[in-house]
């Protein structure tokens, strides 16, 4: 098996990256890990049979794109914080040995992407969520959200998330979202900090689409996100558009650890 790593630069990942390395060896696996090169990287991964991440969420995310292009699977090792994406916790690395000799504890899970564009430019492709959001020290933004045209809601607020089943347990949760069985493949759109008494969250069906318009009457300081990355700055004129696409990520789980018993081992516990 080739496997390809990518592990963060957060030191407490030489450890485990250290242990990882040796356990790929003990079965005789070849690996590669990361230069940050992105065309040799995409060369690796392309000819890969397994992408395994050491990090956190950020680190698994930030394997989405070439993954999804390749069709890889990625095993996720978290030394982060939470990893709700990952599969085995960096000091359980046992696991890892239990991954190679017993593939049957583990499961594929496909992940559905949201695509979003700001009017008609390209379509950017996320696994947790899009954000659009006023500027840190700029007002309120002053919003239309339309579902399949018809007008759902005028939200004035901070900003508004919308968010994939997987990305439910991210920001959207934060923001007061509800935690959405992942089987269900929905989009939810939570708004934060709204000025309303009945604003809440909603969860679309997957073949709903998402249109947001902003009061032209008004300069508003707007910024889009994408995963949390590729800030793009927009204004009143523009609209965005979000949909869940037909892509999707390939990510393993272990069986008998299922998104809600994450829930409550890596929040509520807490």
């Amino acid at each position: 098996m080739k496997i390809f790593i990518k592990a963060s630069k957060n030191k407490n990942c030489l450890p485990a990256m250290e242990k990882i390395i040796e356990i790929i060896k003990k079965y005789n696996h070849s690996y590669t890990v990361s230069d940050d090169y992105f065309l040799q990287d995409e060369k690796w991964i392309k000819d890969c049979d397994l992408i395994i991440t050491v990090g956190g969420d950020g680190t698994l995310l930030s394997m989405k794109s070439p993954a999804v292009k390749y069709n890889k699977d990625i095993l996720g090792i978290n030394v982060g914080r939470l990893g709700f994406l990952t599969a085995i916790e960096g000091n359980q690395l046992e696991e890892l040995c239990d991954f190679f000799e017993h593939r049957e504890n583990f499961e594929i899970k496909k992940h559905s992407l949201l695509k979003a564009k700001i009017n008609n430019r390209r379509w950017k492709y996320c696994l947790n969520d899009v954000v659009i959001a006023k500027h840190m020290f700029s007002n309120t933004i002053s919003t239309e959200v339309y579902c399949n045209e018809s007008k759902i809601a005028n939200l004035i607020c901070d900003s508004i998330i919308a968010a994939t089943s997987t990305g439910s347990t991210a920001y959207s949760l934060s923001a007061g979202g509800p935690i959405v069985d992942n089987d269900l493949n929905a989009l939810v759109i939570s708004p934060v900090a709204v000025h309303s008494l009945n604003a809440t969250p909603m969860v679309m069906a997957k073949d709903k689409k998402i249109t947001v318009k902003f009061d032209t009457a008004r300069s508003q300081d707007i910024y889009v996100s994408f995963d949390g990355e590729n800030h793009v700055k927009i204004d009143e004129k523009d609209t965005v558009t979000i949909q869940i696409s037909n892509k999707s990520l390939n990510i393993y789980s272990a069986k008998d650890m299922g998104q809600f018993a994450k829930v409550d081992k890596k929040i509520k516990s807490r």
